[in-house]
């Protein structure tokens, strides 16, 4: 659930089997994407568990050539289809690019009504974790479930419930109205000096 937020799933520390993609590399839905590893990770669907491994196999390095730096623009764009995707694919919702920006990196609404929507939204994929993932009938339950899930239903309702409540938080402070102005802008004023 916080893949709707932030890249939370680091590549380098994450293993996944092959199994896992069915029809192979040939039915990947996400080739060529610039933010793969949303896609990729979106797009295992809620039958399919990932999580970062208690240790980095890999230590990212950070260069003026990075990918991440030059294609910034192009990778962001690529992360909120890869959001505005799994509302639709997986949760049948009906969410365009604008509710994805909103949604990453708890961004917020442009509208108040946007805003409510996105609520909802959130409200429904909440509802579809708790009852598919957290809390499945006991006929559904699997080795992964009793691993990772038995005893934590709790704090993982609680943590589903944060986000929500952090997106409300940022949908609040955005709709309150403009009260005053401060009288001195947090930028600094240039002057303009004429030319010689």
């Amino acid at each position: 659930a916080a893949l709707l937020f932030e890249d939370c799933i680091v590549g380098t520390t994450t293993t996944i089997r092959r199994a896992h993609f069915e029809g192979g590399a040939e039915a990947c839905p996400f080739l060529r994407e610039e933010a793969e590893c949303h896609w990729c990770w979106l797009g295992l669907g809620p039958a399919r568990q990932a999580a970062n491994l208690a240790d980095a196999l890999v230590r990212a390095r950070r260069h003026d050539g990075n990918r991440a730096n030059r294609d910034a623009t192009g990778i962001y764009e690529s992360r909120c289809a890869a959001v505005r995707d799994y509302l639709n694919t997986t949760h049948g919702l009906q969410a365009d690019m604008q509710d994805a920006a909103a949604l990453l990196n708890f961004r917020g609404p442009r509208t108040e009504e946007q805003g409510e929507r996105l609520l909802e939204m959130l409200q429904a994929v909440e509802g579809s974790f708790l009852a598919e993932q957290i809390r499945p009938p006991v006929s559904s339950r699997s080795e992964f479930w009793h691993d990772f899930v038995e005893g934590r239903e709790v704090a993982l309702e609680r943590a589903l419930l944060a986000l929500r409540m952090r997106f409300k938080e940022v949908c609040n402070r955005l709709s309150q109205p403009v009260l005053n102005v401060p009288d001195h802008s947090p930028r600094e004023h240039r002057s303009r000096t004429p030319p010689r």
